[in-house]
């Protein structure tokens, strides 16, 4: 039997995130994946102030920042009413408010650095197993048994690590599909425009200059339709919903789809097993908070294990936990709250939630506020 002292499930950004910042001198590390080789993903997404700093003190920034949108502005407003807000960098003196990502690169330049690092990848190992005893943790995969101190489940909303380990959870099906696709367009500029529409929440976000990715988070019973139109249907029915026409939008990749769901650990550690990122909590992506939360979880773990070591599993759960339940709960909370407001039909909630968006984009106390916390999450 092959023993770490810190064994990771997972190689997407999590997982490798987190094996980059602990110290290999310190610890024997092992990753586990169940895929043949990595698999990169061709999202984009938004990362805030702190993420951005943790990439920087992992030294892959740099890399990674040729290829990285900033952004100065988000606007968002309701497609069928009055409501909108306007959140400006110059205006809250936090310029730029974040960057557009691709989240294949930050995963790839992170695997590149570990390759200077003395760490184990166990491809094609599928984990079925999880026991424990006093002194360690046993994993039984599809090609090896394997022992360690620490197991850390960074393996995504399907979590094995979270099942085998017997963490409880809620979740429910937002009913709703993602679709998500890049566009090429002579307008692009550095605002990410947001708008609810009646069958969901649509957003533009900008890549480089010349390419917007869409992300439609749309009703389940409209999702099959839309996927069933003609491209140049399709961006017509992206400017009919949108409100903000873009003449000469074209598809630069093929639409993907998925459906979006809601999950949250009741515990995200315990007996020496650790949840990061979505294997711990799921949220709508109607913010593009997700992969900041993520990384959130990744820094605050690691900096416990490097700290504390090892063998001081009951310091590392306890700080881990009070630190990072509270936060996505909160987040969770919010976005859930967000996302029912906006579907609700009843014409008071329509004037109170519109009410809420002007009285918040009037003022400049509260837009810093969100924005604040948006960086820093």
């Amino acid at each position: 039997m092959i023993h770490h002292d810190i064994l990771i499930v997972g190689s997407g950004v999590m997982g490798v995130a987190l094996a980059d910042s602990l110290n290999p001198k310190d610890f024997s590390i092992g990753i586990v994946e169940s895929n043949s080789h990595a698999s990169f993903s061709k999202r984009h997404l938004s990362i805030n102030k702190k993420s951005l700093s943790f990439l920087k003190k992992l030294g892959v920034w740099e890399e990674i920042s040729p290829n990285a949108f900033p952004y100065e502005k988000i606007k968002v407003w309701e497609q069928e009413g009055s409501g909108y807000i306007e959140f400006d960098a110059n205006e809250a003196r936090l310029n730029p408010l974040g960057h557009i990502v691709s989240e294949g690169n930050i995963q790839k330049n992170l695997l590149e650095s570990l390759e200077k690092k003395e760490i184990s990848f166990y491809w094609d190992n599928k984990l079925e197993e999880i026991n424990r005893n006093d002194e360690k943790i046993t994993c039984k995969t599809s090609n090896n048994e394997l022992s360690c101190n620490i197991l850390i489940g960074c393996d995504g909303i399907n979590s094995a690590v979270r099942g085998l380990g017997k963490f409880k959870s809620r979740s429910w099906s937002y009913n709703q599909t993602a679709l998500v696709a890049n566009l090429k367009s002579s307008s692009t500029d550095s605002t990410i425009r947001q708008t609810f529409t009646k069958i969901g929440p649509l957003a533009l976000l900008p890549i480089n200059d010349s390419e917007l990715t869409m992300i439609w988070s749309i009703d389940d019973k409209s999702a099959y339709i839309f996927l069933q139109k003609e491209k140049k249907e399709f961006i017509a029915e992206i400017n009919n919903h949108f409100g903000e026409t873009f003449n000469d939008l074209v598809f630069s990749t093929e639409i993907q789809h998925f459906p979006l769901n809601h999950l949250s650990a009741k515990t995200f550690a315990k007996n020496g097993i650790f949840l990061i990122g979505d294997a711990a909590h799921q949220i709508h992506p109607l913010a593009g908070l997700g992969l900041n939360a993520g990384l959130g979880d990744v820094k605050c773990l690691s900096e416990a294990i490097n700290e504390f070591g090892k063998l001081e599993l009951k310091k590392i759960t306890e700080v881990y936990n009070r630190k990072r339940i509270p936060v996505n709960l909160a987040l969770a909370a919010s976005m859930e709250a967000f996302k029912r407001g906006f579907e609700a039909e009843n014409i008071w909630i329509r004037f109170l939630r519109n009410s809420a968006f002007n009285i918040t984009n009037n003022s400049d106390f509260l837009k810093k506020k969100f924005m604040e916390i948006a960086t820093e999450l």
